[in-house]
């Protein structure tokens, strides 16, 4: 019996994780036989320039995208509201569908989940992704010497406990992670449901035999390289979490060598 699925994302289809790491799982999962419903946040510029392609891939798949707006302006107050207009929307898509589960990608998105398990019971999948809100300290983006962010740390540390006590699977990526949860005493007589799904790719979009001549050649002229050039090439970003010093460091020795 097909299953409906409501997943639910914080992150932007027309983000470049939006279409590595969701999209491919996705396809995979409607050819499978699931009806998917994706609701996903988007930001202005990118969902202006990519909107069409990412709605032409969900429609080949079979997959109902429901984009919300994205604003990045506003702090707190602004995730807040956006986090309300997840909550509405997704009720709103269960009334008309009735979810048999709900797949939340990390944990903004599971503070929606857990309420259409408790006032709805659907089926909620916590896609944790990593331990969100101590990445945010450890990245220097909360200070908890600030009472403001050290409050909301301490907000999502209690909800974290209760996503991985409330739902009917948490998607652990590492091993390490599984055991670290599973170590907790508070979870020492009711150990979480975890399965280990680590990150994938679809090689497939980095087959070097795909690329056309003409389309090297003409990326090579705007950007006024000459031919034969060694190229180093970061794809990624710069931030808290990247060793960017370890990265300069290895292109100060390449540069030595080359």
């Amino acid at each position: 019996m097909s299953k409906t699925v409501l997943y639910l994302s914080y992150d932007g289809m027309t983000d470049p994780l939006g279409q590595s790491q969701v999209l491919p799982y996705l396809k995979g999962l409607s050819k499978a036989g699931y009806s998917i419903h994706l609701v996903s946040f988007e930001k202005p510029d990118r969902f202006k320039k990519y909107r069409k392609h990412i709605a032409e891939i969900c429609k080949s798949a079979n997959i109902h995208w429901h984009p919300q707006d994205y604003a990045a302006e506003g702090g707190l107050k602004n995730t807040l509201k956006q986090v309300r207009k997840m909550k509405k929307v997704a009720f709103y898509l269960h009334e008309k569908h009735q979810f048999d589960h709900t797949h939340c990608r990390s944990y903004i998105s599971a503070l929606v989940g857990l309420k259409l398990k408790r006032k709805k019971n659907v089926k909620f999948i916590f896609d944790m992704r990593g331990f969100w809100a101590d990445e945010r300290v450890e990245g220097e983006i909360w200070s908890l010497a600030n009472p403001i962010f050290n409050k909301i740390y301490n907000f999502f540390k209690r909800k974290e406990k209760q996503f991985f006590s409330e739902a009917d699977y948490t998607i652990s990526l590492t091993e390490n992670g599984k055991n670290e949860i599973e170590s907790w005493s508070f979870f020492k007589n009711n150990p979480p449901k975890i399965k280990v799904i680590p990150c994938c790719v679809d090689l497939e979009l980095f087959n070097t035999t795909k690329l056309k001549i003409e389309n090297q050649e003409n990326a090579r002229n705007e950007l006024e390289i000459v031919e034969g050039t060694y190229i180093l090439g970061y794809v990624g970003s710069i931030g808290t979490w990247y060793m960017l010093s370890e990265m300069l460091d290895y292109f100060k020795v390449l540069k030595e060598k080359k």
